[in-house]
């Protein structure tokens, strides 16, 4: 059974992607953060499989929040899901420990394509022409 945490201060972007991969994962066990207090909390109370979260929580800076993680948690891979451009901030992110970066705007199916590969211990990074 994979679990999958998924942070984002928009309840209507969680339910979603929620959505999204559970049709991909029919029998995945999710998990919400709406605030970046409540990272300690989830993170410590189930062993998931991956994180997805925002770039932004409006309490806690993306980048800040992703170091914390590495260093607490140093195998949990987590996917950014932002509406920043990757031009601006993927190598960033992936400087920070980030397993993968996509953009909120991006296919159903990208979203789907980066949760697999990182699942499967792989990085993942939406390039020109890659996406659907």
């Amino acid at each position: 059974m994979i679990r999958i945490l998924l942070a984002n201060n928009h309840t209507i972007i969680r339910k979603g992607v929620r959505q999204i991969l559970m049709q991909a994962y029919p029998h995945a066990v999710f998990g919400e953060i709406e605030e970046a207090e409540e990272w300690k909390e989830k993170l410590s109370a189930v062993n998931w499989d991956m994180v997805i979260s925002d770039l932004y929580m409006p309490d806690k800076g993306g980048l800040d929040t992703l170091q914390w993680i590495r260093r607490s948690f140093p195998e949990l891979p987590v996917l950014i899901l932002t509406l920043y451009p990757k031009e601006h901030y993927a190598v960033r992110a992936m400087k920070a420990g980030a397993a993968g970066y996509i953009e909120k705007d991006a296919a159903p199916d990208e979203l789907i394509t980066a949760v697999s590969r990182i699942l499967s211990g792989k990085k993942y990074i939406a390039l020109p022409g890659n996406e659907n």
